[in-house]
């Protein structure tokens, strides 16, 4: 190759150089990437005193310049292994004074290498052959380089086993990157082993541009700078949680700045590079998920700050492309207050049990007695005089309001337990509907009110006797306090298939249709007064609705102001007799 060729050659690659300094400088506020920076300026530097010093004759003016891409060349190292440092070890973050006596070490050995025509410390003897310098070095210097090629050789082997850990996407092309950043590495130790070859290889070592570029379009395309390290940074240390990484052999490999946090509150000021059996010596169950590397939960205790607290541990394994197990992935919850606040609705719930336990027992035990008493006044009200039987009338209606908004009560609580279960069984519908008749024949008989029922023998349903007795009665219940004295409620049912449907009709005051509208919302709906001034509570439609639900039913009503309303609702249909 000529010399013009060969220059343009170098220039071109110092032009590339250029481009990927200010295409990787994009990315400066990402780990590890002003460390490279560094090192690509470095590099610029060394092709820059490569090309000067093969356009110059002089034996001054050339090892001049060889100082100059020396220097750089040495430069590289620290940089080099800062990024790495960085880049690898986040969590590890490297003392400020460590960084300058690293770079301080490096400008040290290139002064003294400035210093050589004194010193005679680096270079043997410094010559001029066939226009080319000929340098032979000191032990001093030489033990030095190979000092650096170690170096070098162990931050690029801690690549290696960082890239075969990292997605899988990106494992490829980043260790494409690796494969061709160690050629200039390569280079350098043929220069060091044959130093006669240095005339030809150094143009070579600035050809490394090239590659470089390639490098460059390989990160791009793979968005490696941008993809690594927002998904490390940017993801995981803004999440509450806890993450560690650990690898198949135990070791952590990877955390974010959460767990760095909770493991230093139990002791440990370093978790990088532990081993899990060290970690996790307290925690057995956990220990053993992430060895089996096997998915699973489990929930421990730890004490921080003095405080004894609970957590969820949820174990994901790491697997290759071949299902091969190649770690653990543990995901640290805080479920403390969770725990507390679960503690807390326990409490309250034994709480409401005791109080149905009190309203059930205490309560609605009396009411019921002195309801069956109000009941036999009830059926001799003609032996007593006009205004005895008022009184009566007038208690009769009080306990049995009394009474039923008891029983609503304990029945809703009834349908908001979880726990609840009916107990449906084949049911006669008939004679369901008749024991609910009778059961407010005295309420209906006191108003005046027919209450009749055209549903026929052998109708069945599949439902629980005391759910669907709940439900009539209320209906029923419902439908005689809004009818006035004279009045008629007929209860109808017919089958649909699989279904039977229940009505229970009324030609009493009715409802507008934002009162219908009103009846099927979530939240209690407000009692109206009957046509003989009944009170009520209104829970007896929120409990219907429960229950019809619980039963795979459904309801619907049909209402007009002044008409009456209808009130259907669905049951299973049970084998026909």
């Amino acid at each position: 190759m000529s010399a013009t060729i060969e220059l343009l050659f170098m220039i071109a690659s110092l032009i590339m150089i250029g481009i990927i300094f200010i295409s990787v400088y994009s990315f400066r506020r990402q780990r590890g990437i002003r460390y490279l920076l560094g090192l690509i300026v470095c590099r610029f530097v060394y092709a820059s005193g490569v090309i000067l010093a093969n356009s110059v004759h002089a034996l001054t003016e050339k090892l001049f310049f060889h100082n100059v891409f020396q220097t750089a060349l040495n430069l590289m190292v620290p940089f080099f292994i800062l990024f790495v440092l960085e880049w690898i070890y986040p969590d590890k973050p490297i003392k400020t004074r460590w960084k300058i006596g690293l770079l301080a070490g490096f400008a040290l050995w290139s002064t003294q290498m400035w210093l050589d025509p004194k010193l005679h410390w680096i270079y043997r003897s410094i010559e001029l052959v066939d226009g080319q310098l000929a340098i032979t070095r000191t032990a001093y210097s030489m033990s030095f380089t190979l000092l650096c090629f170690l170096v070098l050789a162990a931050s690029l082997y801690a690549l290696f086993q960082y890239m075969r850990n990292i997605r899988s996407d990106l494992r490829k092309p980043g260790m494409w990157v690796l494969f061709l950043s160690s050629f200039s590495f390569v280079l350098e130790i043929v220069k060091f082993a044959n130093p006669q070859w240095s005339s030809w290889l150094l143009p070579l070592t600035v050809y490394c541009g090239f590659l470089g570029s390639l490098m460059l379009i390989i990160i791009l395309r793979s968005k490696f700078f941008s993809l690594v390290p927002f998904a490390r940074n940017l993801v995981l240390d803004t999440l509450q949680e806890s993450i560690v990484v650990a690898n198949a052999s135990g070791k952590v490999i990877d955390s974010n700045k959460q767990s760095t946090l909770w493991f230093d509150q139990l002791g440990y000021s370093s978790i990088a590079e532990r081993n899990i059996s060290d970690l996790l010596a307290f925690w057995p169950d956990w220990l053993a998920l992430c060895k089996a590397m096997k998915p699973g939960s489990v929930e421990i205790e730890a004490v921080v700050d003095g405080e004894r607290k609970r957590y969820r541990v949820n174990v994901y394994p790491l697997h290759t492309l071949r299902m091969q197990g190649q770690g653990s992935i543990s995901l640290i919850v805080d479920i403390t207050e969770k725990q507390r606040d679960l503690e807390q609705i326990a409490q309250l719930n034994q709480l409401k049990d005791q109080l149905i336990a009190i309203v059930s027992h205490d309560i609605r035990g009396p009411l019921a007695l002195q309801f069956q008493l109000i009941e036999l006044l009830e059926e001799d009200r003609d032996g007593f005089q006009a205004d005895h039987q008022e009184i009566i009338a007038q208690l009769g209606g009080q306990i049995r309001n009394t009474l039923s908004m008891s029983t609503n009560l304990l029945e809703w609580f009834r349908s908001q337990r979880e726990d609840m279960a009916l107990r449906p069984r084949e049911l006669e519908l008939i004679e369901i509907v008749e024991d609910c008749i009778h059961l407010l024949h005295i309420h209906s008989g006191a108003k005046q009110i027919d209450v009749t029922h055209s549903v026929a023998a052998g109708v069945r349903v599949y439902a629980d006797r005391e759910a669907l007795g709940l439900i009539l009665r209320n209906l029923l219940s419902n439908a005689i306090k809004f009818t006035g004295s004279g009045g008629a409620v007929h209860v109808d049912a017919e089958q649909s298939g699989g279904t039977v449907i229940i009505s229970v009709r009324d030609n009493g005051i009715g409802m507008s249709q934002e009162q219908v509208r009103r009846l099927f919302e979530d939240k209690q709906p407000g009692s109206l007064e009957g046509t003989s001034g009944e009170t009520g509570a209104g829970l007896g439609l929120l409990v219907t609705r429960q229950f019809i639900l619980r039963s795979e039913g459904y309801l619907t009503v049909e209402s007009r102001a002044g008409e009456g309303s209808l009130f259907k609702f669905t049951m299973r249909g049970g084998t026909p007799l």
